[in-house]
């Protein structure tokens, strides 16, 4: 038995020199070759979430609210500054929630914004996850401990990656367009949409491939999130759950009556308000820039407008 304690504790330390030794050559000898991507918006998110020191709107969510909110906006009509954390669906429901917690504060009110709650509590694209944290020691507050052995296991790769790009001089470059670091504002939001993005969008939601379904619910999302409720409100802030943009149309599989029966279901699985009639989301195709979640300029205000009135309809019941 000893013997075998033994082997274990000796692999374990193996495991953690080669580790060490990857990520020092990483950090030290490969660095950062991410600086103008998408994802490093986020860095740009979180130090305006801390620079913040009075209460603030956060907005929690992937890029329906990156390419959906017109922050500045949001901020005039509530008298509040506005956070938008919304960046990529890639990383999941979870790694959202988490970007919130650099600054949680008295008085906050933190808006949740997903368009799924069945996820499984766990990071979906690990390759873009530690593209997102790349060399910022600060981001790897995001890897739970959960997410710690599934994230370690793609690290290698995106090691790999990286020095391909730094060997051929294809990292940190500013690629333009509206996935960039550069198409975002102060506030978050994305406000660079290239008119040559812009889908036929009739063409684009009639292709079944396309098509938008009603959310599910499942547990292990909800507990999650009533967690988060708790953790928020410890912190004498606010949580809300508010509407997305649905794609509303001839091509649509659903009625206004699905959504509101999973409106109920939700608000009776929840611990916060749901603050929204989804239906009040449905929006024209029109008014869809790149995908079924991204809006176009007037599709964001539009939007914008509604959740503002969302909120003060919210807060007056309050």
């Amino acid at each position: 038995m000893k013997r075998f304690i033994g082997k274990v504790l000796i692999f374990l330390l193996i495991i953690s020199i080669v580790c060490g030794g990857i990520s020092a050559f990483d950090f030290f000898v490969v660095g950062s070759q991410y600086k103008y991507s998408y994802q490093a918006a986020l860095i740009d998110k979180v130090n305006r979430l801390e620079s913040i020191n009075e209460p603030k709107i956060i907005l929690v969510g992937h890029s329906n609210l990156a390419f959906g909110i017109d922050s500045q906006r949001l901020e005039e009509a509530m008298g509040m500054p506005v956070v938008n954390m919304g960046l990529h669906g890639g990383l999941g429901n979870a790694f959202h929630e988490e970007t919130a917690k650099f600054s949680i504060n008295k008085g906050d009110i933190v808006v949740v914004c997903h368009s799924t709650y069945s996820d499984s509590d766990q990071i979906d694209d690990r390759a873009l996850a530690w593209i997102t944290i790349d060399n910022h020691v600060k981001m790897g507050s995001l890897i739970r401990r959960k997410d710690f052995l599934p994230m370690l296991a793609a690290y290698p790769d995106y090691v790999k990656n990286a020095l391909f790009l730094k060997l051929t001089h294809g990292g940190n470059k500013d690629t333009g367009g509206c996935y960039a670091r550069s198409s975002f504002n102060a506030y978050g939001d994305v406000v660079v949409r290239p008119e040559d993005v812009q889908v036929d969008v009739q063409k684009y939601f009639s292709d079944p491939a396309n098509a938008i379904h009603v959310p599910k619910i499942n547990g292990t999302c909800v507990n999650r999130l009533n967690e988060y409720n708790e953790y928020i409100t410890e912190r004498g802030a606010s949580m809300v759950v508010a509407g997305f943009p649905i794609a509303f149309g001839e091509y649509a599989s659903f009625d206004r009556e699905d959504f509101i029966a999973f409106q109920e279901e939700l608000q009776k699985a929840l611990h916060c308000p749901v603050i929204s009639d989804y239906t009040d989301y449905f929006y024209p195709y029109e008014l869809f820039y790149n995908t079924t979640m991204h809006l176009t300029e007037e599709g964001a205000e539009i939007r914008t407008d509604q959740l503002i009135s969302d909120l003060k309809n919210w807060l007056s019941q309050s």
